[in-house]
């Protein structure tokens, strides 16, 4: 059986670069396994697949949504860069309105939008 769908968004190559230099930086290394990421969905349901790539698709444009660095979140064992952009936030309440009745609860609470660059660490 496969685990639940996870939907990112994608970072230019530069921003990515950046951000993870960043991570790797400054989050445990034994604990980093993924690259840097802003997930939009952490759980939508496996058995939705080919859906959920149609809806990728229908909602993929060019040029990509641009989004903006507002400043920093505290996650209490570490740091996230909050991010805004009206155009990804469109974007996931349309697949979201797709998909009502089958989110996750996290997911169905709404989204804050960051990158975490730093997490699990002690407040020392």
């Amino acid at each position: 059986m496969a685990g639940p769908l996870i939907v990112t968004a994608d970072f230019s190559a530069d921003d990515y670069s950046w951000l993870e230099g960043l991570r790797r930086a400054h989050y445990p290394a034994e604990l980093n396994r993924v690259p840097v990421h802003l997930t939009m969905f952490q759980a939508l349901p496996p058995s939705e697949v080919e859906n959920v790539r149609h809806q990728l698709a229908l909602h993929s444009k060019s040029p990509p949504p641009t989004a903006t660095i507002a400043g920093l979140m505290n996650l209490s064992s570490g740091v996230a860069y909050r991010v805004v952009s009206g155009e990804l936030e469109t974007i996931r309440e349309a697949i979201a309105d797709h998909f009502h009745g089958m989110l996750s609860a996290p997911d169905a609470a709404g989204w804050r939008p960051h990158i975490t660059i730093q997490n699990k660490v002690s407040g020392r």
